[in-house]
């Protein structure tokens, strides 16, 4: 396997099957340090957030729950906890992530897949909740990935992500990308020595909707946002929206 810290990011994460090779080999190499790296980058605030998300969707006695780019199983583990009679599918691209996620898991309800979460194996209508940590922006393809998501939910589900958030106003735009360039290259060069790791999450952002065309996005699929917390000024911000019954 080519190790990712090695591979030139912009020749790859520009193209959807380009950016689904980068992501796969970049994961493989920071699955050890994933969880530590999240509480560092938000400066310690990463399991508030994810718990506030948690708190905030519907509560339901025995759902079908989907977590996307579920790494480690942060989101995956407190559905668990959340619904304990869900049936719950944690599903990640990568294998190093999924390995983590399964010597951590002690849940009998959650099982972890290795797929593509643009074209997944699942049926139409399967989930009554999907969600996603850092999982939008990572998609090789986001319109191909909100598709999906309308695809597997069932009618009236809702859905939930954590992200990091691209500003509408240009130059907010190009203050975010300094800050979470300098601070990802810091962490690359500290834990990797090669910047290049974290500051893939500032490159990341260039190709992403600002919040407002995201919204857009969301709702041209045909979901309606409920709910929506920005974290940080804005830098992150979670989202829940729902699928509408015909």
């Amino acid at each position: 396997m080519r190790n990712a810290l090695k591979l030139k990011m912009h020749d790859y994460i520009h193209r959807p099957e380009g950016k689904l090779v980068f992501n796969r080999e970049m994961f493989t190499v920071i699955a050890p340090r994933y969880d530590f790296i999240t509480r560092a980058l938000s400066l310690g605030r990463d399991k508030a957030w994810k718990n506030q998300m948690i708190q905030n969707l519907p509560t339901l006695k025995s759902p079908r729950c989907l977590d996307l780019a579920c790494g480690t199983g942060d989101i995956t583990f407190r559905l668990a906890e959340k619904y304990p009679g869900a049936a719950i599918a944690g599903l990640d691209l990568t294998e190093a992530m999924l390995a983590s996620a399964k010597s951590r898991n002690s849940y009998e309800n959650i099982e972890f897949t290795t797929q593509n979460m643009c074209r997944t194996n699942f049926s139409d209508r399967t989930f009554d909740i999907v969600t996603g940590g850092y999982a939008l922006r990572n998609a090789p393809s986001l319109e191909d990935a909100l598709a999906e998501i309308s695809r597997v939910m069932k009618p009236g589900g809702t859905a939930a992500f954590l992200d990091f958030s691209r500003p509408p106003h240009p130059l907010t735009q190009k203050a975010e990308y300094f800050l979470l360039k300098t601070w990802g290259g810091f962490w690359g060069l500290t834990l990797h020595r090669n910047p290049q790791v974290y500051t893939y999450i500032a490159e990341s952002l260039k190709q992403f909707p600002d919040s407002n065309q995201l919204r857009k996005l969301i709702a041209k699929v045909g979901f309606e946002i409920v709910w929506s917390k920005k974290h940080y000024f804005g830098i992150a911000e979670t989202l829940i929206f729902k699928k509408p019954c015909p």
